[in-house]
């Protein structure tokens, strides 16, 4: 992730191609290491829940690292 920079003024125009640039460049580099993607456990609907020490192991992961 980048560091985080000084407020821009952008335009909605400019702000929209930034983030599919930004979001095209990330998934790209997942699919070319895909050792960096996150798995997402699932279970099949309606057959139980994912104890909560779980669930914040996760989004821990997915937010932090």
């Amino acid at each position: 992730m980048r560091a985080y920079r000084r407020q821009r003024k952008e335009s909605w125009e400019q702000a929209r191609r930034r983030l599919i640039a930004e979001t095209s460049q990330f998934l790209s580099e997942r699919l070319d290491r895909p050792e960096l993607a996150v798995a997402i456990p699932s279970i099949p609907a309606g057959s139980g829940r994912f104890p909560r020490s779980m669930t914040g192991a996760f989004w821990r992961r997915v937010l932090f690292e």
